[in-house]
Protein backbone atom coordinates (compact mmCIF):
# COMPACT_ATOMS: atom_id res chain seq x y z
CA UNK A 1 0.00 0.00 0.00
CA UNK A 2 2.74 2.13 0.83
CA UNK A 3 4.59 1.66 -2.29
CA UNK A 4 1.12 2.59 -4.70
CA UNK A 5 0.96 5.92 -2.00
CA UNK A 6 4.93 6.90 -2.79
CA UNK A 7 4.43 5.84 -6.46
CA UNK A 8 1.53 8.35 -6.65
CA UNK A 9 2.83 11.17 -5.18
CA UNK A 10 5.89 10.68 -7.40
CA UNK A 11 3.90 11.08 -10.42
CA UNK A 12 2.38 14.62 -8.82
CA UNK A 13 5.88 15.94 -8.29
CA UNK A 14 7.26 14.55 -11.63
CA UNK A 15 4.57 13.55 -14.49
CA UNK A 16 2.09 15.49 -13.72
CA UNK A 17 3.82 18.80 -14.05
CA UNK A 18 5.67 17.58 -16.95
CA UNK A 19 2.53 16.79 -19.20
CA UNK A 20 0.73 20.35 -17.49
CA UNK A 21 3.54 22.32 -18.93
CA UNK A 22 2.69 21.35 -22.49
CA UNK A 23 0.11 23.98 -22.77
CA UNK A 24 1.68 27.47 -22.69
CA UNK A 25 5.14 24.94 -24.40
CA UNK A 26 3.41 24.30 -26.99
CA UNK A 27 2.75 28.23 -28.10
CA UNK A 28 6.68 29.30 -27.16
CA UNK A 29 9.71 28.97 -30.34
CA UNK A 30 11.76 26.00 -30.41
CA UNK A 31 14.23 27.87 -28.14
CA UNK A 32 12.39 27.37 -25.17
CA UNK A 33 10.78 23.79 -25.91
CA UNK A 34 12.94 22.37 -22.91
CA UNK A 35 11.99 19.51 -20.64
CA UNK A 36 13.18 22.30 -17.86
CA UNK A 37 11.15 24.89 -19.61
CA UNK A 38 7.78 22.27 -19.64
CA UNK A 39 8.66 21.09 -15.89
CA UNK A 40 8.72 24.91 -14.56
CA UNK A 41 5.45 25.80 -16.65
CA UNK A 42 3.62 23.06 -15.27
CA UNK A 43 3.99 23.82 -11.80
CA UNK A 44 3.01 26.66 -12.37
CA UNK A 45 -0.21 25.87 -14.22
CA UNK A 46 -0.96 23.65 -11.24
CA UNK A 47 -0.09 26.48 -8.54
CA UNK A 48 -2.79 28.83 -10.71
CA UNK A 49 -5.42 26.73 -11.33
CA UNK A 50 -5.32 25.66 -7.90
CA UNK A 51 -5.62 29.32 -6.56
CA UNK A 52 -8.65 29.45 -9.02
CA UNK A 53 -10.45 26.64 -7.52
CA UNK A 54 -9.92 26.88 -4.53
CA UNK A 55 -10.50 30.64 -3.07
CA UNK A 56 -14.07 30.89 -3.93
CA UNK A 57 -14.71 27.59 -1.26
CA UNK A 58 -12.54 28.95 0.67
CA UNK A 59 -13.99 32.17 1.42
CA UNK A 60 -17.33 30.58 1.12
CA UNK A 61 -16.55 28.43 4.21
CA UNK A 62 -17.07 25.09 2.21
CA UNK A 63 -15.03 21.76 3.13
CA UNK A 64 -11.60 20.89 1.68
CA UNK A 65 -12.76 17.76 0.22
CA UNK A 66 -15.02 20.15 -2.11
CA UNK A 67 -11.78 21.47 -3.29
CA UNK A 68 -10.24 18.11 -3.41
CA UNK A 69 -12.33 16.66 -5.53
CA UNK A 70 -12.92 19.69 -8.19
CA UNK A 71 -9.46 20.56 -8.16
CA UNK A 72 -8.59 16.67 -9.00
CA UNK A 73 -11.12 16.95 -12.26
CA UNK A 74 -9.69 19.66 -12.96
CA UNK A 75 -6.50 18.61 -13.30
CA UNK A 76 -7.49 14.98 -14.72
CA UNK A 77 -9.25 17.20 -17.95
CA UNK A 78 -6.11 19.80 -18.46
CA UNK A 79 -3.97 15.94 -18.56
CA UNK A 80 -5.92 14.83 -20.96
CA UNK A 81 -5.70 18.09 -22.90
CA UNK A 82 -2.64 18.53 -22.74
CA UNK A 83 -1.37 14.82 -24.14
CA UNK A 84 -4.35 15.40 -26.59
CA UNK A 85 -3.43 19.07 -28.39
CA UNK A 86 0.72 18.39 -27.19
CA UNK A 87 2.08 15.18 -28.06
CA UNK A 88 4.06 16.00 -30.39
CA UNK A 89 5.77 18.10 -28.61
CA UNK A 90 6.25 15.39 -25.92
CA UNK A 91 7.48 12.81 -28.23
CA UNK A 92 9.95 15.71 -29.52
CA UNK A 93 11.22 16.81 -26.20
CA UNK A 94 11.73 13.53 -24.79
CA UNK A 95 13.69 11.93 -28.06
CA UNK A 96 16.80 10.35 -27.29
CA UNK A 97 18.49 10.94 -30.62
CA UNK A 98 17.53 14.63 -30.37
CA UNK A 99 19.10 14.30 -26.85
CA UNK A 100 21.97 12.25 -28.47
CA UNK A 101 22.88 15.41 -31.17
CA UNK A 102 22.62 17.87 -28.43
CA UNK A 103 25.41 16.20 -26.24
CA UNK A 104 27.62 15.75 -29.41
CA UNK A 105 27.71 19.24 -30.43
CA UNK A 106 29.07 20.27 -27.36
CA UNK A 107 32.80 20.78 -26.09
CA UNK A 108 34.12 18.48 -23.97
CA UNK A 109 34.43 21.12 -21.36
CA UNK A 110 30.97 22.07 -21.74
CA UNK A 111 30.09 18.37 -20.67
CA UNK A 112 32.52 18.83 -17.83
CA UNK A 113 30.40 21.68 -16.42
CA UNK A 114 27.07 20.08 -16.96
CA UNK A 115 28.64 17.40 -14.90
CA UNK A 116 29.77 19.60 -11.63
CA UNK A 117 26.20 21.12 -12.39
CA UNK A 118 24.57 17.76 -11.88
CA UNK A 119 26.53 16.96 -9.31
CA UNK A 120 26.09 20.26 -6.99
CA UNK A 121 22.74 19.67 -7.41
CA UNK A 122 22.35 16.62 -6.21
CA UNK A 123 24.30 17.72 -2.78
CA UNK A 124 21.82 20.22 -2.61
CA UNK A 125 18.97 17.89 -2.82
CA UNK A 126 20.56 15.41 -0.43
CA UNK A 127 21.42 18.11 1.77
CA UNK A 128 17.89 19.65 2.05
CA UNK A 129 16.37 16.15 3.09
CA UNK A 130 19.04 14.66 5.18
CA UNK A 131 19.85 18.11 7.22
CA UNK A 132 16.06 19.28 6.83
CA UNK A 133 15.30 22.27 9.26
CA UNK A 134 12.47 22.74 11.64
CA UNK A 135 11.74 26.42 11.30
CA UNK A 136 9.20 28.02 13.60
CA UNK A 137 7.29 28.95 10.57
CA UNK A 138 6.47 25.20 9.95
CA UNK A 139 3.84 25.68 13.18
CA UNK A 140 1.72 27.45 10.32
CA UNK A 141 2.37 26.33 7.35
CA UNK A 142 2.58 22.68 7.94
CA UNK A 143 0.04 22.27 11.05
CA UNK A 144 -2.13 24.49 8.38
CA UNK A 145 -1.99 21.14 6.16
CA UNK A 146 -2.59 18.64 8.71
CA UNK A 147 -5.70 20.31 10.07
CA UNK A 148 -7.13 20.78 6.99
CA UNK A 149 -6.98 17.17 6.60
CA UNK A 150 -7.51 16.11 9.47
CA UNK A 151 -10.68 18.43 9.89
CA UNK A 152 -11.57 18.65 6.83
CA UNK A 153 -11.87 22.59 6.65
CA UNK A 154 -9.93 25.03 5.42
CA UNK A 155 -8.04 28.20 7.43
CA UNK A 156 -11.27 28.16 10.08
CA UNK A 157 -9.43 26.48 13.49
CA UNK A 158 -6.47 27.60 15.21
CA UNK A 159 -3.44 26.02 14.28
CA UNK A 160 -1.77 26.06 17.71
CA UNK A 161 -5.06 24.55 19.39
CA UNK A 162 -6.78 22.69 17.19
CA UNK A 163 -10.15 25.43 18.31
CA UNK A 164 -12.63 26.16 15.73
CA UNK A 165 -11.86 29.99 14.65
CA UNK A 166 -13.05 32.78 12.35
CA UNK A 167 -11.98 32.40 8.78
CA UNK A 168 -8.12 33.20 8.53
CA UNK A 169 -8.79 35.97 5.56
CA UNK A 170 -4.60 36.94 6.36
CA UNK A 171 -3.96 33.65 4.58
CA UNK A 172 -7.06 32.59 3.32
CA UNK A 173 -6.23 34.01 -0.36
CA UNK A 174 -2.79 31.90 -0.51
CA UNK A 175 -3.93 28.60 -0.16
CA UNK A 176 -0.01 26.77 -0.10
CA UNK A 177 -1.09 24.62 2.89
CA UNK A 178 -4.35 23.55 1.36
CA UNK A 179 -2.06 22.35 -1.74
CA UNK A 180 0.08 20.32 0.22
CA UNK A 181 -2.91 18.95 2.15
CA UNK A 182 -4.28 17.93 -1.46
CA UNK A 183 -1.06 16.08 -2.17
CA UNK A 184 -1.24 14.34 0.96
CA UNK A 185 -5.29 13.53 0.17
CA UNK A 186 -4.57 12.34 -3.26
CA UNK A 187 -1.60 10.70 -2.18
CA UNK A 188 -2.05 9.22 1.19
CA UNK A 189 1.22 10.68 2.47
CA UNK A 190 1.41 12.07 5.60
CA UNK A 191 1.53 16.25 4.95
CA UNK A 192 4.79 16.72 7.13
CA UNK A 193 6.70 14.09 5.08
CA UNK A 194 5.67 15.41 1.72
CA UNK A 195 6.79 19.39 2.93
CA UNK A 196 9.98 18.13 4.00
CA UNK A 197 10.93 15.59 2.14
CA UNK A 198 9.36 15.70 -1.10
CA UNK A 199 8.07 19.25 -1.82
CA UNK A 200 11.93 20.75 -0.34
CA UNK A 201 13.64 18.23 -3.60
CA UNK A 202 10.96 18.83 -6.24
CA UNK A 203 10.71 23.02 -5.47
CA UNK A 204 14.56 22.77 -5.21
CA UNK A 205 14.46 21.37 -8.56
CA UNK A 206 11.98 23.51 -9.93
CA UNK A 207 14.34 27.04 -8.87
CA UNK A 208 17.39 25.37 -11.14
CA UNK A 209 14.62 25.01 -13.66
CA UNK A 210 14.20 28.43 -13.29
CA UNK A 211 17.39 29.66 -13.39
CA UNK A 212 19.04 27.33 -16.11
CA UNK A 213 16.34 29.09 -18.39
CA UNK A 214 17.42 32.26 -17.34
CA UNK A 215 20.98 31.52 -18.27
CA UNK A 216 20.19 30.03 -21.79
CA UNK A 217 18.06 33.69 -22.44
CA UNK A 218 21.08 35.69 -21.70
CA UNK A 219 23.76 33.59 -23.01
CA UNK A 220 21.98 32.80 -26.03
CA UNK A 221 24.68 33.37 -27.99
CA UNK A 222 27.03 32.08 -25.62
CA UNK A 223 25.52 28.66 -24.82
CA UNK A 224 28.80 27.07 -23.71
CA UNK A 225 28.98 29.39 -20.62
CA UNK A 226 25.28 28.08 -19.18
CA UNK A 227 27.06 25.80 -17.15
CA UNK A 228 29.48 28.00 -15.89
CA UNK A 229 26.36 30.10 -15.30
CA UNK A 230 24.44 27.57 -13.13
CA UNK A 231 27.50 26.55 -11.18
CA UNK A 232 27.94 30.14 -9.42
CA UNK A 233 24.43 30.21 -9.01
CA UNK A 234 24.55 26.89 -7.08
CA UNK A 235 27.49 27.93 -5.02
CA UNK A 236 26.23 31.24 -4.38
CA UNK A 237 22.71 29.20 -3.16
CA UNK A 238 25.35 26.88 -0.66
CA UNK A 239 26.91 29.69 0.72
CA UNK A 240 23.95 32.07 0.97
CA UNK A 241 22.86 31.31 4.34
CA UNK A 242 24.45 34.66 6.12
CA UNK A 243 21.03 35.11 7.74
CA UNK A 244 17.86 33.58 8.40
CA UNK A 245 16.42 35.67 5.98
CA UNK A 246 17.80 35.14 3.00
CA UNK A 247 16.49 34.07 -0.55
CA UNK A 248 19.32 31.47 -0.38
CA UNK A 249 18.58 30.31 2.97
CA UNK A 250 14.66 30.15 2.27
CA UNK A 251 15.18 28.20 -0.71
CA UNK A 252 17.45 25.58 1.31
CA UNK A 253 15.34 25.05 4.10
CA UNK A 254 11.30 26.30 3.78
CA UNK A 255 10.94 26.11 0.10
CA UNK A 256 7.54 24.22 1.08
CA UNK A 257 6.72 27.49 2.87
CA UNK A 258 4.98 29.98 1.18
CA UNK A 259 7.57 33.03 1.71
CA UNK A 260 9.90 30.73 0.42
CA UNK A 261 8.29 29.73 -2.39
CA UNK A 262 7.73 33.34 -3.22
CA UNK A 263 11.61 34.04 -2.98
CA UNK A 264 12.84 31.24 -4.50
CA UNK A 265 10.96 30.55 -7.38
CA UNK A 266 8.07 32.99 -7.89
CA UNK A 267 9.98 36.16 -8.00
CA UNK A 268 13.04 34.41 -10.48
CA UNK A 269 10.30 32.78 -12.69
CA UNK A 270 8.53 36.58 -12.82
CA UNK A 271 12.45 37.74 -14.02
CA UNK A 272 12.45 34.95 -16.28
CA UNK A 273 8.68 35.66 -17.88
CA UNK A 274 9.81 39.47 -18.14
CA UNK A 275 13.12 38.83 -19.92
CA UNK A 276 10.63 37.00 -22.94
CA UNK A 277 7.86 40.04 -22.90
CA UNK A 278 10.67 42.03 -23.81
CA UNK A 279 11.79 40.05 -26.85
CA UNK A 280 10.71 41.46 -30.04
CA UNK A 281 8.53 38.65 -30.93
CA UNK A 282 6.37 37.29 -27.58
CA UNK A 283 4.13 34.24 -28.60
CA UNK A 284 1.26 33.23 -26.68
CA UNK A 285 2.83 30.80 -24.48
CA UNK A 286 5.23 33.43 -22.79
CA UNK A 287 1.92 35.34 -22.25
CA UNK A 288 0.34 31.90 -20.47
CA UNK A 289 3.84 31.79 -18.46
CA UNK A 290 3.58 35.45 -17.78
CA UNK A 291 -0.27 34.95 -16.13
CA UNK A 292 0.28 31.89 -14.08
CA UNK A 293 2.78 33.21 -12.49
CA UNK A 294 1.38 36.22 -11.47
CA UNK A 295 -1.68 34.38 -10.03
CA UNK A 296 1.12 31.47 -8.71
CA UNK A 297 2.79 34.41 -6.71
CA UNK A 298 -1.06 35.26 -5.11
CA UNK A 299 -1.39 31.37 -4.34
CA UNK A 300 2.36 31.50 -2.46
CA UNK A 301 1.91 34.60 -0.40
CA UNK A 302 -0.49 37.70 0.53
CA UNK A 303 2.28 39.77 0.06
CA UNK A 304 1.74 39.64 -3.89
CA UNK A 305 -1.11 42.19 -3.86
CA UNK A 306 1.18 44.95 -3.51
CA UNK A 307 4.71 43.37 -4.98
CA UNK A 308 3.44 41.96 -8.04
CA UNK A 309 1.50 44.63 -9.22
CA UNK A 310 4.16 47.24 -8.40
CA UNK A 311 7.36 45.23 -9.98
CA UNK A 312 5.39 44.76 -13.33
CA UNK A 313 4.48 48.26 -13.48
CA UNK A 314 7.40 49.47 -13.66
CA UNK A 315 8.65 46.87 -16.03
CA UNK A 316 5.70 47.29 -18.61
CA UNK A 317 6.72 51.21 -18.87
CA UNK A 318 9.91 50.05 -19.71
CA UNK A 319 9.06 47.47 -21.81
CA UNK A 320 6.71 48.95 -23.50
CA UNK A 321 9.20 52.33 -24.41
CA UNK A 322 11.66 49.17 -25.56
CA UNK A 323 9.09 47.97 -27.69
CA UNK A 324 7.24 51.38 -28.55
CA UNK A 325 4.15 49.44 -28.17
CA UNK A 326 1.13 50.69 -26.02
CA UNK A 327 -0.15 47.42 -26.50
CA UNK A 328 2.37 45.40 -24.30
CA UNK A 329 1.68 47.71 -22.02
CA UNK A 330 -1.72 47.05 -21.58
CA UNK A 331 -1.06 43.40 -21.38
CA UNK A 332 0.75 43.18 -18.57
CA UNK A 333 -1.59 45.30 -16.96
CA UNK A 334 -4.53 43.18 -17.55
CA UNK A 335 -2.30 40.37 -16.59
CA UNK A 336 -2.27 41.92 -12.83
CA UNK A 337 -5.95 42.33 -12.48
CA UNK A 338 -6.03 38.67 -11.06
CA UNK A 339 -3.89 39.56 -8.36
CA UNK A 340 -5.57 43.19 -8.12
CA UNK A 341 -8.85 42.12 -7.52
CA UNK A 342 -7.84 39.44 -4.99
CA UNK A 343 -6.14 42.32 -3.44
CA UNK A 344 -9.03 43.86 -3.10
CA UNK A 345 -10.89 41.15 -1.55
CA UNK A 346 -8.45 41.05 0.75
CA UNK A 347 -9.05 44.68 2.21
CA UNK A 348 -12.64 44.62 2.22
CA UNK A 349 -12.90 40.90 3.98
CA UNK A 350 -10.14 42.37 6.61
Amino acid sequence: MQILQWLVLGLLVTIVPFLLGTIPVKYMNRFQRTPAMMYLCGWFVSFSVFELVSVPFILLERSFTEVVVIYSLVIMILLVVSVWNGYKVIAQLWSWKSWWKDVAKMSWWTRLGWLVVAILLVIQLIHAVVFEYYDGDDSYYVAQAVMTKTFNTMYLRDNYTGYIYPLDIRHALSPTPVYIAWMSKVSGIHPTVIAHSVLSVAWLVLMYCIYEQIGKRLLAKNKDWIPLFLIFIEVWFLYGNISLYTSETFAMTRTWQGKGLMAGVILPALLLSLIYLADQKTRFGNWLLFLTVILSAVFATSIAFMLIPTIVGLSAVLIGWQKRSAKTVLLMGAGCLPCILLGFCYLMLR
